[in-house]
């Protein structure tokens, strides 16, 4: 199993009175091993703790009785402070990163200038920071509360002269305020022992085999490292990366499964924890001035909510369908459904509510069907959020602070999974399970010592990863100015983090680097990686030896290890040999078996009863000639969300419907036909129509598609409606004079049963207008027509939108009209008519904004226009024999068709 316990001489450590270390858990594990070696009294009187932790020891004895502020509450003050002004509200950070140098001459002196309004070299913008700064110091000692870098220069004149022995481990170098204090206190005797590497990188140590994986891409980087794994991780692996629970989570399953645990070091931000993500989607539901229901869905789905799956689910499906409901109104629900709910609304909104995060501890810690390690990381979720409201309340900060703070927060999610683990981790405490293979980010890989494992493993050391310089920003600006530079540097950081995981291993350091990104671009080495390859060259300064794939020397290519992407599912299983295949025919899209065709087309509801008989509508078998596939798509499965519509559908149904009762009220007021002489009554009319159907809206459901606006740009696209009904009636007066509505919303099933092309018909006709003669055209409102419109000229196999056909031909046979068009009328911006007529009946000016050459039907040869209602039904049946037999397979009679449809993926998309 892994060794996490440093290998140490023990006589040389307890020679010392304080040994300080860079890491609580090292120095827990220092004084464990001490005691392993040497007896439980060899630490008496020896104190071993961090740097920062043993100055806050003599603090709190020999300290001006004020507490030193802990980073949390710097950053909540600076936060706070700069929130007074917007001038200087998006400071903070700055702020919070300046004052890690208090206590430092230059910045002190600085400061102090720039609270006197006196000049110190800096900018305006820079001296303002410089004020905040100061302000920060003081509100923290108003609060009884000292910056750290403060109390090192204030402790060396208030400390007891007394002689300490001092060794100090370094995994990177004591900031100026720190070297300051030792210098300062002249009976401590210290020892630094820095980390090795920081000037540069060394050969791997003798036995050490050095080898290179090159998996093409990140999709294949999981199954090279399982690989490699299951052949050398038994006597233990420490596999360094930049993300470390990425890869612990697609690989611990199946090193599990081939008898190795697993356990990983990581932290993730507070928004990726399932509370964290719970309470702040709950939030911006709750307090965002435009609340989304995805934000509601998110929190009722997660274990926070107190709802099941199918209760969020639910409870969605009601939101999201219905446009006027209001977030109070679901509130109060869910009030009422949820205790859970109840504290979470508090901690979502209240700052001083961390108190009822003891409950949810309760609730968490309850639930035993969930991991280990998920309740730890959801408990130290919730402790992360105590602790930001502490600071909040320290600072004056509201809730949108502690959310602020929280953004930048992270939380402990190391766990493991032992050897036959059912998934339910161990725990968070690695040091008590031990595993065979440890995954974690560089910085934690440092604390493993040497020699401790068989293999280490190095991923993304590319240049993309880990630059060699530190970017500059604001503070760090700033401070140069003040002639103080950072302590160390990024170079530096990995340098040491890399020699550091070199002496890990007893035998085999692997390096692993992906070839290419995930944007399939060609990766380059870190400059740490360079450097190492380097080492292993003859001359670094020459290149033919390295003008390879690789970029790497002879010496170092053997036992080179590659994996490609092509491999996509083995990649993905992470199988380890041949994945047992079994050949498939691809399914046809659109076939529909035997059993199940019958169901393609399912019995409807007429009158009241169930029609078991086929029964149609024109739009069904207009949707289905555009293509089968399609209407399958939308009217059979009705692929579409759950979310109530504002769109063409709703403004088609509230156009409909206000031109229907417009002239029932406009013949019952008036007279049959809007003229040039009734438009001033007509446009009367139209708009107290237009007002009582807007306002009925509201009293309608939202299944009948009601057009109901909930946003300013909504209101306007409903006026814009308005205008252009009431623009249309002066196209309306042009429009077939001789002609009257004598049929409008017709319902062609109402009184008796309509047949069309073989089988029964459901479906209303939207006017039907008559003249003296017996004559009839159909009209059908449309906001938008198109070329699919023009029906008269059309080409081989392609009927067109076919609507007004059918119910002229329904209007010959059941109202014994002689119809002579089939049209439809554009009521949009720019109106229009189009679709065919006869052109012996209806003559050319009483249509106007027509393209007469593509709607014309000219009889020829003794032919009338019934005999094009009777050629379009018979190619009708033929589709709908084809309809009721189950064949949907996609045959898009025009590019048009496939715009609106919702099957993106389909083989013969032509849009």
């Amino acid at each position: 199993m892994f060794v996490y316990t440093e290998p140490m001489n023990t006589n040389e450590h307890i020679s010392y009175d304080v040994v300080l270390l860079p890491t609580y858990a090292e120095a827990l594990s220092y004084r464990k091993r001490v005691a392993a070696e040497a007896g439980p009294r060899a630490l008496f009187g020896v104190t071993v703790a961090t740097f920062p932790a043993w100055v806050a020891d003599l603090w709190e004895l020999f300290g001006d009785g004020r507490v030193i502020a802990s980073p949390l509450e710097v950053e909540a003050l600076s936060a706070s402070l700069c929130s007074k002004d917007p001038a200087v509200a998006d400071c903070a950070r700055v702020v919070t990163a300046c004052l890690q140098s208090a206590g430092i001459p230059a910045f002190d002196k600085a400061c102090a200038r720039a609270k006197r309004g006196e000049d110190c070299g800096v900018t305006f913008a820079q001296a303002r920071v410089l004020r905040l700064c100061a302000d920060v110091r003081d509100a923290l000692r108003d609060t009884g509360r000292v910056l750290a870098g403060e109390a090192l220069k204030i402790l060396p004149d208030a400390m007891p002269s007394r002689p300490l022995r001092m060794l100090v481990e370094c995994s990177s170098p004591l900031s100026a305020q720190q070297r300051a204090f030792l210098e300062a206190c002249p009976l401590i005797s210290y020892k630094v022992r820095m980390a090795p590497g920081g000037g540069g990188i060394r050969r791997a140590l003798e036995g050490v085999l050095v080898r290179f994986a090159f998996p093409s891409g990140r999709y294949a980087e999981p199954a090279t490292l399982r690989d490699i794994l299951c052949a050398e991780g038994r006597e233990g692996a420490l596999v360094a990366c930049k993300e470390p629970l990425f890869l612990f989570e697609k690989l611990a399953p199946a090193l599990a499964e081939a008898g190795l645990s697993c356990a990983v070091r990581a932290g993730v931000p507070f928004a990726q924890t399932d509370f964290g993500r719970a309470m702040l989607s709950l939030r911006r539901f709750l307090v965002s001035e435009a609340w989304r229901s995805g934000d509601l869905a998110d929190y009722l789905l997660s274990p926070f909510s107190g709802f099941s799956v199918e209760g969020a689910y639910s409870i969605d499906a009601q939101v999201r369908g219905n446009r006027l409901i209001d977030r109070e109104s679901i509130t109060a629900s869910l009030r009422e459904k949820s205790r859970l709910f109840e504290a979470m609304e508090d901690i979502a909104t209240e700052r001083d509510a961390d108190i009822l995060l003891g409950e949810l501890e309760d609730a968490v810690r309850s639930m035993v069907k969930r991991s280990e390690a998920w309740r730890r990381e959801q408990l130290a979720a919730m402790a992360s959020l105590r602790d930001v409201a502490s600071a909040a309340r320290l600072a004056d900060l509201d809730m949108e602070g502690v959310v602020d703070l929280l953004a930048h927060s992270s939380v402990d999610a190391s766990r493991s999974l032992d050897v036959g683990d059912d998934g339910r981790s161990r725990g968070n405490d690695l040091a008590a399970f031990p595993a065979d293979v440890v995954f974690a980010d560089y910085r934690h890989a440092m604390s493993f010592p040497s020699a401790s494992c068989d293999i280490a493993v190095a991923c993304d050391l590319t240049s993309a990863a880990f630059p060699a310089s530190d970017s500059d920003d604001a503070a760090t600006t700033l401070l140069a100015k003040l002639g103080i530079f950072p302590d160390d540097d990024a170079l530096s950081r990995m340098r040491r983090s890399f020699t550091a995981l070199l002496a890990a291993p007893r035998k085999t350091f692997l390096v692993v680097r992906c070839l290419n990104d995930e944007n399939a671009d060609s990766t380059y080495p870190a400059a740490v990686l360079e450097e190492f390859i380097d080492c292993y060259r003859e001359d670094p300064s020459a290149t033919d030896d390295i003008k390879n794939p690789f970029m790497l020397p002879a010496c170092l290519q053997e036992g080179i290890v590659e994996r490609g992407e092509e491999t996509l599912v083995e990649n993905a299983v992470m199988a380890g040999g041949d994945l047992p295949c079994e050949m498939v025919e691809l399914p046809v899209p659109g076939e529909v078996s035997a059993s199940k065709r019958p169901l393609v087309v399912l019995p409807r509801v007429v009158a009241g009863q169930v029609v078991d008989e086929p029964c149609l509508s024109p739009s069904q078998i207009e949707s289905y000639l555009e293509c089968p596939y399609k209407w399958f798509a939308q009217r059979r499965l009705r692929l579409e969300g759950l979310d109530e519509g504002f769109g063409p559908l709703q403004m088609g149904d509230f156009a409909h419907s206000a031109l229907k009762s417009f002239y029932t009220h406009f013949q019952e007021e008036v007279a049959p036909k809007v003229t040039r002489e009734t438009i001033d009554s007509a446009r009367a009319i139209m708009r107290d129509v237009l007002d009582r159907h807007e306002s009925h809206q509201y009293d309608l459901k939202p299944s009948d598609n009601r057009l109901v606006p909930t946003t300013e740009l909504e209101r306007r696209d409903v006026d814009s409606l308005k205008r252009k009904l009431l623009d249309y009636l002066d196209y309306e007066a042009e429009l077939l004079p001789t002609f009257h509505p004598a049929y409008l919303e017709y319902n062609v099933a109402e009184g008796a049963t309509a047949e069309y092309a073989g089988h029964l018909l459901v479906g209303t006709a939207d006017r039907i207008d008559v003249d003296d003669g017996g004559h009839a055209v159909v009209l059908d409102y449309k906001a938008s027509v198109s070329p699919e419109h023009e029906l008269a000229v059309r080409e081989e196999g392609r009927l067109g939108k076919v609507q007004t056909l059918i119910y002229a031909q329904v209007a010959r046979r059941m109202l014994g009209l002689n119809p002579v068009g089939a049209l439809y009328v554009c009521y949009g911006k720019r109106c229009a008519v189009t679709g065919a007529y006869d052109a012996t009946v209806l003559e050319s000016p009483h249509l106007p904004s027509m393209r007469h050459d593509k709607c014309e039907f000219a009889p020829r040869d003794g032919e009338s226009f019934a005999d094009l209602l009777d050629r379009t039904e018979e190619a009708i049946a033929r589709g709908v024999e084809r309809m009721l037999s189950g064949d949907v397979r996609p045959e898009p009679s025009s590019p048009h068709a496939c715009t609106w449809c919702p099957v993106l993926s389909c083989a013969e998309r032509r849009a």
